[in-house]
């Protein structure tokens, strides 16, 4: 991998990236996975710079991180920031799709799933995957915001902080959607820009903690999951909480003197 990373110093060409991942699809799984991480690891190194703040707040494992979605970089960028913890990751099934999305997922521990159907396996396996002791990340949202603000949630989120019984993290993510920002006329040729991005973790809390604000609602799967994403919203900068553009007092958690970069302006029509 010596020779990509000089490649990509003296070239830095989008066209490289995807050609390298093209031949690495032709290995076997084991060696395929850990030479997409390596040049993963190589391209975050030379395009990005990363801040990741909070990590006092990470409890012991296992617990059900919650994150705001902007790109297809959000995954990897979220392995990095959480290294040395394993963390299993919900991804749409749609990412098998390109060689660029499936080698993507391949490079950190998936639980894929149909958003917007009614296949509940996939919340089933993730339940399963924390009562066995390990974390899950989620995007509740269940796609990549098109504004760089949040929309609103799916109330699978809530179900399964339900029924796993875990802490739950609120993580606020920025400057993923300039670094890879939204193609939706070719997603496996999304393109990777210089950017800075911030991973900011939140303080944990449990599911039991919300009912308050869930109480009389008339549907209160989702009332608690927007009261989950009220957390999220209260790490992140006010024009990336969107929907959610009250967040709960408490959750409130921004460090004096952080700034974060704008969100990403909405992509063009037809992207």
């Amino acid at each position: 991998m010596h020779i990509f990373d000089e490649e990509v110093r003296a070239r830095g060409t989008p066209a490289l990236i995807h050609n390298v991942f093209s031949l690495l699809s032709v290995l076997p799984a084991r060696p395929r996975r850990a030479a997409v991480r390596k040049l993963m690891d190589t391209v975050w190194h030379l395009r990005t710079s990363e801040e990741v703040l909070g990590r006092e707040n990470l409890p012991p494992p296992p617990c059900l991180f919650i994150c705001n979605h902007l790109s297809n970089a959000d995954g990897f960028t979220l392995d990095r920031a959480l290294r040395p913890r394993k963390v299993h990751f919900l991804a749409g099934i749609k990412l098998q799709g390109t060689v660029m999305t499936r080698l993507g997922t391949e490079a950190v521990d998936t639980i894929f799933i149909r958003p917007n159907s009614s296949d509940i396996e996939p919340i089933k396996r993730a339940v399963e995957t924390l009562k066995a002791g390990h974390s899950v990340l989620i995007f509740p949202e269940g796609g990549r915001s098109r504004t760089g603000a949040l929309t609103q949630a799916k109330k699978g989120a809530s179900l399964i902080a339900r029924r796993a019984g875990v802490p739950i993290v609120p993580v606020a993510l920025t400057g993923t959607e300039k670094f890879m920002p939204i193609d939706d006329r070719d997603m496996g040729r999304e393109q990777v820009r210089r950017a800075h991005l911030t991973v900011r973790f939140g303080r944990p809390f449990l599911l039991d903690e919300l009912e308050a604000e869930a109480a009389g609602a008339e549907d209160p799967r989702q009332a608690l999951t927007d009261a989950m994403m009220r957390r999220v919203a209260g790490l992140l900068p006010p024009e990336y909480r969107g929907v959610y553009a009250d967040p709960a007092p408490e959750a409130e958690d921004e460090a004096p003197g952080v700034r974060h970069p704008a969100p990403h302006a909405p992509p063009e029509p037809g992207r």
